[in-house]
C-alpha cells in the first residue's frame, strides 16, 4: 500500500482484503467493506404485516336462560326420559312396554 496523507488502512470485513479506508463504504450493517461487497439491504426487511381485524360487525349478548319444556315424556320418572322438575314419579307414558 503507498502512503496516502490523512488517510489510512483498513480491512474489508468481507474478504479481509487491505485497503485505504477511503475506498471501503458502509455495509447497511454497520461494518466497512469493499465497493464489490456492498449489497443494497433486501425489501423483505421493510415489509410490515398488515393487521387483520376478526371482529364480527353486529354482535349481541349471549342470553343464558334455559327454559324447560315439560311434555309427555319428560314427565314419566324412566332415566334418560325425564326432565329435570318435571318428572312425576307415578307416570310411566302409554304404550310404553317396560322389559
Amino acid at each position: 500500500m503507498t502512503y496516502v496523507p490523512g488517510d489510512y488502512n483498513a480491512i474489508c470485513a468481507e474478504c479481509g482484503r487491505k485497503r485505504k479506508a477511503s475506498d471501503l463504504v458502509r455495509h447497511w450493517q454497520g461494518y466497512y467493506v469493499c465497493p464489490g461487497h456492498s449489497e443494497p439491504r433486501h425489501p423483505q426487511d421493510f415489509v410490515r404485516g398488515v393487521s387483520d381485524v376478526q371482529t364480527v360487525q353486529l354482535s349481541q349478548p349471549q342470553i343464558d336462560d334455559f327454559v324447560a319444556v315439560c311434555d309427555l315424556e319428560g314427565i314419566s320418572c324412566i332415566c334418560d326420559l325425564a326432565v329435570a322438575d318435571c318428572s312425576i314419579c307415578e307416570y310411566i307414558p302409554v304404550g310404553l312396554v317396560l322389559g
